[in-house]
């Protein structure tokens, strides 16, 4: 009996390191994206613009929210809602020369994450679908990230007809409508390095975006700008951060991102800010 205690007592001690040592390579990435009203005022929601002659639906009347989708900020902490922000690992030397390059040896998508940088709990996407719905004269949510592996699933819950019109690089195109009830399925079977517009030609003020990501370190900021990002990879990383209307933080330098180093465990990343982009002013 003795002899028995004795081994588990051992098991025991040898198992926990080894968990702990586990846990510390990995980190809940935590931050927020905030508007930069140095330059401009925050935006304000208002009455979607109407094309003349265009018949809006009813249902609109009813719905608190018809309001303008591109911009929606906190007015007390400036937080920006619908901001895309996801992580990459450092690039090499080389990969750093051929991302800046001109010429034909450019890289022009950034380096991704490899199989042993990704969480096992994290493999494969937990949902084999993300949907979005278009239940009167909005695309709701107004901006979805998916993850390779993963269907796009448009629906119509309105007493109408829709349409749901896209163009990808790498995941095909297509303009189809929707009758009442129904709904379309995008296979993404491969990443998209730029985002994807989808908008309604019937309803022309309808519109909505699509981000797709070949890994699960990505995430879109709520109402009141913060997001959170699960069971990163310890190290030196980048960090994006896009909105569909500001675009990249820090304007064109940031399409490379910045430097982050992710500790064990928990990571606060600094704020990062988006402003008008001074290309759709």
């Amino acid at each position: 009996m003795r002899s028995f205690f004795a081994a588990t007592v051992a098991l025991v001690v040898v198992c926990f390191p080894a968990s702990a040592a586990d846990n510390d390579k990995w980190s809940t990435v935590k931050g927020k994206v905030v508007f930069d009203d140095s330059k401009h005022k925050i935006p304000v929601r208002g009455a979607p613009k109407v094309p003349t002659g265009v018949e809006v639906p009813a249902c609109a009347a009813k719905d608190k929210d018809f309001l303008t989708d591109e911009w929606i900020v906190d007015p007390k902490s400036k937080g920006v809602k619908d901001a895309v922000v996801w992580l990459a690992p450092e690039p090499t030397a080389d990969e750093w020369k051929r991302l800046r390059a001109t010429d034909s040896t450019r890289l022009r998508i950034f380096p991704s994450f490899k199989p042993e940088q990704v969480h096992p709990d994290l493999k494969l996407p937990k949902e084999k679908s993300v949907e979005m719905d278009q239940p009167c004269c909005r695309f709701i949510p107004h901006l979805v990230t998916i993850r390779i592996g993963q269907t796009l699933v448009i629906k119509n819950s309105a007493e109408f007809s829709h349409n749901a019109k896209y163009e990808t690089d790498n995941n095909g195109a297509d303009n189809p409508l929707i009758p009442a009830g129904q709904k379309i399925q995008i296979p993404f079977k491969v990443p998209e390095p730029k985002p994807v517009k989808v908008i309604c030609s019937i309803h022309p003020w309808m519109s909505a975006w699509i981000r797709a990501f070949d890994h699960p370190y990505f995430a879109t900021t709520n109402e009141t700008g913060d997001y959170e990002i699960a069971k990163a990879p310890v190290g030196k990383f980048r960090v994006f951060i896009w909105h569909p209307e500001g675009g990249s933080s820090g304007g064109n330098a940031g399409r490379f991102g910045y430097e982050l180093v992710i500790s064990p465990k928990a990571t606060e990343v600094k704020p990062y800010s988006v402003t008008l982009d001074e290309r759709t002013k």
